[in-house]
This record gives structure tokens, sequence and C-alpha cells, in this order.
């Protein structure tokens, strides 16, 4: 059968495009993916990558440099074309051949300077940005009187290298001849940590090429060695280090074939770095939760990024000390065109460790919860009564949830919800008055029910809940956080609150400001009745107690909007949102600006401290 091969009309702007689209921080990760995989070529115990400062014209210049099958001049003009490679495949799934050049000619383009060793013979070939030509180039240089891209350089390098195996060398230029690219590797004046390139390796790659041993210079690690040179250490993988944690456990899910990894890396008890960072002096170590596709990590979250979103794979507490980690099976994702993410096979579509989030509190071992139980800030009020009524509003709307949720805490069902009703009935948040509102949080309670003119009918004896009452909505884990750091991870700096849907947790931020102004205000009004200290913790439980019913009033309402026809899962997915929560908190404070106070009439310190654990602290003042 006879074809025409489609052919590139304007590759100069294709090539142009390709490079001037790619993104830096691929950067590492493709020179030392080059380098390890020639090197895995290497005779057992001979394959090595190293890592470290070439000076050129007295100025620093990222090296990488690694053993493995040399290249002669034919084969180093050959690798150095865009969508080439030399002793690999190319295929969708595995090389593209333009990783490295690409991704190294967006932050270098004065210049990558490739040497290779091949039977005792060295050559040279620098590509770059030509301003003459408008695009990339193997630059020319003039050797014996003629003007060559890829030249012979044996007899320059034969006094400071050995000639007696192969090797190649990669020298990435920069913007500049001044550009130090050691210390900003991915662009000139975009400053970076000393030990970025030993963390972007760390962190992409879950495992090395059998046999492969990586050195990098001191002068590009933690610790030490920030002004020295010569000094080397060893850089290793987690799965390394992993003997020397306490625990660490990989279950599999038998309909996917998804391997998850659990590890626990807590602090060293003498020092203030994990024990894997201890263990791993190369570089900066820290808890995450990171997709592994191929032995390779992508969508890795670490610091607050994996603190904001722990909560949700189970992890409400301790994603400072634990780690996951999500295996997925060669055949069920591809890498994008640059290989800083993963595509399904078939549609294309992101893949990202939230897709398996589920999977991750299925399949959690019980020594991680207890990781996790241990993690919780200690906190000596119980808030099981202020969940018990939230639950009971939550129970009016009679709302079911598509899966039944599973909690280690949640209070018991009421008994005297409307299970006996004949038919479910929502209730219209906005009709409930202020004056309800009051009557709610000051403990007293309407003797009949809001959702519905009916009774509550009492069920015979012996009679249970149905699988479909079973199956209702329940009410969000209530945490307090007080602690500055926690806050923070959760990114609820400046937030009333936080609710992880999925994790059916509402977090409460112990530390806004209008828990502030409540505190003042009730130390104000009680002073003298106790001790300083004593009478502030009262009063500032107290107004983390209001502030979470509010808050958690809120949720209820915004969850019950399900039952509102028009809402689409967008619409709920913002009626959830922490953005909504932070809207709900905006009574509270112009409670308090109007000139809210305790009770008008005057009351002691423990009458009124009995009434704050039935969850009431405030009452509107009337308007003049």
């Amino acid at each position: 059968m006879s074809f025409e091969r489609l052919t590139i009309q304007d590759d100069k702007f294709l090539i142009n495009r390709l490079i001037g689209q790619a993104p830096r921080h691929t950067l590492a990760r493709e020179f030392f993916m080059n380098a390890q995989e020639c090197a895995a070529l290497a005779p057992v115990g001979h394959r090595t990558v190293r890592v470290y400062p070439s000076l050129i014209g007295d100025i620093r210049k990222l090296t990488f440099w690694n053993t493995g099958p040399g290249m002669d001049s034919g084969e180093l003009r050959t690798a150095t074309n865009i969508s080439s490679s030399i002793n690999k495949q190319l295929s969708l799934n595995e090389n593209f051949g333009i990783g490295a050049k690409v991704s190294g000619l967006t932050a270098s383009p004065a210049g990558i300077r490739y040497r290779s060793c091949k039977a005792g013979l060295v050559h040279e070939v620098t590509i770059g940005f030509d301003d003459e030509a408008d695009t990339f180039v193997r630059f020319a240089f003039d050797v014996e009187g003629r003007q060559e891209t890829v030249f012979d350089v044996t007899e320059a390098v034969r006094k400071t290298a050995d000639l007696s195996y192969d090797w190649t060398e990669v020298v990435l230029m920069g913007e500049a001849d001044l550009h130090d690219t050691v210390s900003e590797p991915i662009g000139r004046g975009i400053r970076v940590d000393r030990s970025y390139v030993a963390t972007q390796i760390f962190r992409r790659f879950a495992e090395f090429r059998p046999g492969v041993k990586v050195i990098l210079d001191v002068a590009m690690t933690k610790g030490g060695g920030r002004d020295e040179t010569g000094r080397t250490r060893t850089l290793k993988t987690l799965q390394d280090v992993i003997p020397q944690l306490p625990n660490a456990e990989t279950v599999i899910c038998p309909e996917t074939g998804v391997r998850i990894q659990y590890v626990h890396d807590p602090k060293h008890a003498n020092y203030s770095h994990s024990i894997s960072a201890l263990n791993n002096p190369a570089t900066s170590s820290t808890s995450f939760c990171a997709l592994v596709h191929k032995g390779e990590r992508y969508d890795y979250r670490t610091g607050p990024k994996w603190s904001a979103i722990a909560p949700n794979y189970g992890i409400p507490f301790g994603s400072t000390i634990l780690t996951v980690e999500i295996y997925l099976p060669e055949n069920a994702a591809l890498p994008n065109q640059y290989r800083d993410a993963l595509t399904t096979v078939e549609e294309r579509n992101p893949i990202t460790t939230d897709d398996y989030a589920v999977k991750v509190r299925e399949l959690m071992p019980e020594w991680v919860k207890e990781v996790i139980r241990k993690a919780h800030p200690p906190r000596d009020e119980n808030l099981d009564d202020l969940q018990n009524d939230l639950q009971k509003l939550l129970d009016e709307f009679r709302l079911p949830t598509s899966t039944y949720v599973k909690s280690l805490k949640m209070p018991q069902r009421t008994e005297d919800s409307d299970v006996g009703l004949d038919e479910a009935r929502s209730a219209d948040a906005d009709s409930i008055d202020d004056e309800e509102e009051d009557r709610f949080l000051r403990g007293e309670r309407n003797s009949g029910s809001r959702a519905t003119e009916k009774k509550i009918r009492k069920a015979p004896e012996g009679a249970k809940l149905s699988k479909e009452a079973k199956a209702l909505e329940r009410v969000p884990t209530i945490e307090i956080l007080d602690d500055p750091a926690e806050v923070e991870g959760k990114q609820m700096k400046g937030r009333a609150g936080r609710f992880y849907k999925d994790a059916q947790t509402l977090f409460i931020n112990g530390l806004y400001s209008a828990v502030d102004r409540m505190t003042a205000e009730l130390e104000v009004h009680f002073a003298g009745q106790v001790e300083g200290e004593v009478l502030r913790s009262i009063v500032l439980r107290a107004a983390q107690r209001s502030m979470a019913f509010r808050v958690g009033k809120a949720t209820c309402y915004a969850i019950s909007k399900r039952l509102v026809d028009g809402w689409s899962l967008e619409d709920l997915e913002r009626a959830t949102s922490p953005e909504s929560r932070q809207m709900t908190i905006v009574r509270v404070s112009r409670l308090h600006e109007s000139g809210s106070t305790p009770s008008s009439k005057r009351m002691d310190l423990p009458s009124w401290n009995r009434r704050r654990r039935k969850g009431c602290v405030w009452v509107r003042k009337k308007a003049p």
C-alpha cells in the first residue's frame, strides 16, 4: 500500500515553540534520567552518576557526569538532534527524545556542552540559541582553521580526565557567561535552595536504576560545605532508608492493582530533622504524598500542601510524620509531553493523588491510625454534646448520602429524630428566626419539631433503624485547632473553618480574630471572679465552642442544599468550600461589634460555666 509520510513545513518554528513552552522545573529530572539510564549500561560496580560544579572562566556551571557507553562524533551529533536518542528506544510510554534538550535549553539558552569519551577519544559539541539564526543550533568553533560543530578534545582533557573507560559529561552554561548555574540552575535571578538539584532528584525518583550510585559535590547538598568543593555525599532513595524508620507497609488493592505504601517518618529524638533526613544527608527529606509510576513520582505534595489535603486521605493529624506513596500499574497511566504529570491512557485526562484518596483511607493499616491518634493535639474538652446538637439539626433534613461514611468518634443517632414519619420533609433553613436560634444556643429545647408539624411518634418496642435511615448524612467530626502550626498547616490563617467533605471533618480556627474579641469581652464581664489565667482559659474555650457551633450549623445548612432542586454539583462544592465557611462567621463578628454581651442578667462564673457546657455563651442584645 502506497502512502506519503507527513513532514514538518516549518521545523524552526516548531522547535522554538517546543523549547519556549517547556517547563524549567523538569531540568534536574531530565538530565539525571539520561545520566542514570546510560550508567545502568556500565559494568556492575562501575555504574556512577556524579553532579558537581565545573569552572568555566571562573564561573560555576552545573555538571552531570555518568559512566556507561560513550558516543563518538557521529553519535554525538545525532544525540543532540531534537527527538533523538542513543542507546534508547523512542516511544510514547518510554523515551520521547526531547526531554533534557528541551528543558535544558529553556533554562540554559547560552549553551549546553556535551563531552563524551568512547574508546579513549573525547568529542565535544555545544547546542544553544543563536541570535543571528533566531533559533537553536549547534555552535560552530574554530578548529585548526575550520568551522566545526563536533570536534575532538582528547588532548585538552587528557590531564584532568580518565580515558580508560567510557563516560559522558553535560555542562549547563545558563543564560550568559557570568550565570552561575549551580546556585541558579533554572534561570538567572531565580534563587533556589543549595540542595535544589539533590532534592529534585530525591523527590522525583522513587528508585534508581539497578546498581547506580549517585554522588553529589558538597557544594550542592544541605548541611556543611557551603563554600567547599571536592568532597562528596551519596544520595539515597526513600526505599534505601526505610529500614531505619519505625514502620512502613505496602497494601495492595485487589480490584485495581494499585499499591499504597504508608511510611512513618518521625523526627529524631535528639535532632530537629526527620529520621530519613539524618540517614540521607545529601538532601532534605520530609513527609509527602505522591503518585509513583515506573519508578518516578508525580503530583508530589509536601509541606503545607500535603498538610492541607491530608484530612481527605484519612490523616487529619500527623501529616508531618506520615508519607503516602500511591504506586500505579505500568499500563494504567501515561506521562504528558513534558513528563511533569500523568494522564489516563485512553482519554488523556490528568491523574492526581486526589483520585486515590478514598483508597488511601480504606486500605489504611491499623498502626497508621494509631500514629494519627497519637498525633492528635491534646484537648481535655469533650465536644460530643456540641456534635449531638448539630446531629439533631442535620437529622431534621433527612438528607441521604450516596456512601455511608464510617467514623471513629461519631455521635450516635438521636432518639428524638423523626424516623417514624411517613415521608421525609426538608426544612427551610431561612425560616429560623434569631430568637429561636438564641434558644438553641442556650440549650433550650422546643417541644415540637422544626421540620414538620406532626408530633414525634414512638416506634414499637424492638424497632430499629432501617438501612435507609442508617445511610443518612452524618454530622462532621469537629476539631478545634489552637496551635498556630496546625492552623498554618491546614491553610486556615484568616479563616474561621475548613470543611473536608470526603473525610467528614470540620476544622475550626481557634485563633480566629472573632474568638479573640469574644474572649476579651467575656474577660471584662467576669473579671475578678476567679484567678486571671483560669478565667482566660474558661472564656477562651467558650468562645471557641461558640465559633464551632456557628460554623458547624452553617455547614449543616450547606450540606442540606443537596435537597434543593436546581443546585448543581458545582454549587454544592462552593456551598461547602472554605470560602463559604468564611462568610458564615461574618454574623459572629457583627454580633460582637453590635454590642453583644453575656446575658444582661448578671450571673456568677460557675452558673455561666454550666450553661457554657450546654452550648450557650451568648444572647443577642436588644436594640434600643
